[in-house]
């Protein structure tokens, strides 16, 4: 229960007895003694014992004490103030109760209020203990309004994450790569890029005079400008292969990633959407990944190149038996040594030496010198070259004809497409059995019924992947056909320790020919003056 105070202020408490005046330090507010004299002062106790009073601010006592008499003190009205906030959102009370004078009563208080226009929030159970317990307070909130509640602004959710440049990025066992930073925002045609929010509106408030309170207006946003996109249903889409790039509130699908300089720790591993575009070198160690062509203005070393399209090397591949290229398109470059290739035409300015390189149609090497020396060639139609292999009977192989790896993909799309009509056939047996048993009116059980249901969802998928087996061998087929008119062409000459092979015969050169070809006949190898 609170203790009876009759008056206050931060350094201290009054409290009246019939003969004496009371006084409690206020410690936790470090009370000051001259700030106590003044407030005695007001209220008439001009005898304090202040020698008293800063005894017991010297020792912190913290209890009740006598400060002078009680002497016919002059009656006193109560006291009472309201005042509002700025806002109109609160009004507060200050209430000094009175001595042997008048009390403000619960309906005094409601005329002040209505004085003041308050009518909205008015606390009564507040303000009736305020006047029943007859305590001095300051600023007693007696009346609250409702603020206004803010709607929220229209924003942009951007389907992307912004890449901050980085030395590295950690491997699952806890090392770093160095070479891979992960910086390239790669997007797909279609794909959703950033969608508008629209604002919303927010909720009136009411002050304690009754006055509504208008929310402050929602902001909106646009869609930001974007080039290579699409706006559809508050949302951009991606129009094009590539990669984003932002610049405040611009954005734009950039079909082609450049490098200026070198691909190396600097720039660090590149894997993108579009078409790579490399100023300078691919150094050893790196990986360079494009779904569409790549371009680069240096030398190629002991790095991996992957394209979805053709890859243009305008200096040499220095594959050092690491280096590797595979491309969906073609490959051009000035020479390669010690390289791996797979293309889908392969053309070479002066040299292929100790290489392995693989070409779906045609592997040329005729500019310069010419010359294909070491390692292993192998293309399905045409192979030229001014000069193969060299004086020192290096040993290099020439295979034309269908690549061993369709011959590999067409027998096992034979021997699948076998097993896929095997079982399509036992499938098709069963569904007839379940069928002919509905037709004659048995009722299948709950196990029959399922098993009905998944024999047609089987035979579904085994007659699309029969229908998907069928193309893909009569494609492998033409390309089979093609193979038949494959041939190699020496411009200048072919040196001995070179082997030739073909789909079903192959051929070690003896002795130097000058100015021949070579082609497939009746399964044989055979050679032909090259006019």
């Amino acid at each position: 229960m609170k203790e009876q105070v009759d008056r206050k202020d931060k350094n201290c408490l009054l409290k009246f007895t019939e003969d004496e005046v009371l006084l409690k330090l206020r410690l936790e507010n470090n009370p000051d003694i001259m700030e106590i004299e003044d407030f005695l002062k007001k209220h008439s106790i001009m005898e304090a014992d202040y020698d008293k009073i800063k005894d017991k601010l010297t020792i912190q006592d913290q209890n009740w004490f006598k400060v002078a008499e009680n002497i016919n003190l002059p009656s006193e009205d109560d006291k009472i103030n309201i005042e509002t906030s700025s806002d109109g959102l609160k009004a507060v009370l200050d209430f000094t109760p009175g001595r042997d004078g008048r009390e403000v009563t619960y309906e005094d208080l409601k005329e002040l209020l209505a004085e003041k226009n308050i009518s909205y929030g008015i606390n009564e159970s507040r303000i009736k203990k305020v006047l029943k317990r007859r305590q001095p307070v300051s600023k007693e909130v007696i009346a609250e309004g409702e603020a206004a509640k803010p709607g929220e602004d229209g924003y942009l959710i951007y389907h992307f994450e912004e890449k901050e440049k980085k030395v590295g990025t950690m491997r699952e066992d806890g090392t770093m790569d160095f070479h891979s930073k992960n910086l390239i925002n790669n997007v797909r045609r279609g794909e959703k890029i950033v969608t508008l929010v629209d604002p919303t509106e927010g909720e009136a408030g009411i002050d304690v005079f009754g006055n509504v309170i208008e929310p402050p207006a929602s902001k909106a946003v646009k869609l930001p400008r974007a080039k290579n996109t699409v706006s559809k249903d508050d949302s951009v889409y991606a129009a094009k292969d590539g990669q984003i790039v932002r610049d405040g509130q611009k954005i734009s699908i950039d079909p082609v990633y450049q490098v200026r300089g070198d691909v190396d720790l600097e720039e660090g591993n590149i894997d993108f959407v579009g078409s790579v575009k490399i100023g300078g070198n691919v150094r050893e160690g790196f990986i360079v990944k494009a779904s569409d062509d790549i371009e680069i203005g240096g030398n190629v070393g002991a790095a991996e190149i992957e394209s979805g399209g053709s890859v243009l090397i305008k200096k040499g591949f220095l594959g050092r038996n690491k280096g590797k290229i595979i491309a969906k398109g073609d490959v051009n470059a000035r020479f390669v040594e010690n390289a791996e290739i797979k293309a889908n035409n392969v053309r070479i300015h002066e040299a292929i030496m100790h290489s392995h390189v693989t070409a779906k149609d045609s592997i040329i090497v005729n500019g310069g010198k010419g010359l294909i020396v070491g390692g292993r060639v192998m293309a399905q139609n045409i192979i030229e070259a001014n000069m193969i292999g060299s004086s020192l009977a290096t040993k290099t192989y020439v295979e034309i004809g269908l690549e061993p790896e369709l011959r590999k993909n067409f027998k096992a799309a034979k021997d699948e497409l076998e097993t896929v009509e095997d079982n399509l056939d036992k499938v098709n047996k069963s569904v007839d059995l379940l069928k002919a048993m509905k037709e004659k009116g048995i009722k299948l059980p709950p196990n029959k019924k399922e098993m009905f249901t998944k024999l047609k969802t089987t035979k579904d998928e085994l007659e699309t992947r029969k229908v998907e087996l069928k193309e893909e061998i009569e494609e492998l087929e033409e390309q089979l056909t093609a193979s038949d008119e494959a041939v190699i062409k020496v411009n200048n000459c072919i040196f001995p320790g070179v082997q030739l092979l073909s789909s079903k015969d192959k051929m070690i050169i003896r002795n130097k020919i000058s100015r021949c070809a070579f082609t497939e006949v009746n399964k044989e190898l055979r050679q032909k003056t090259n006019a």
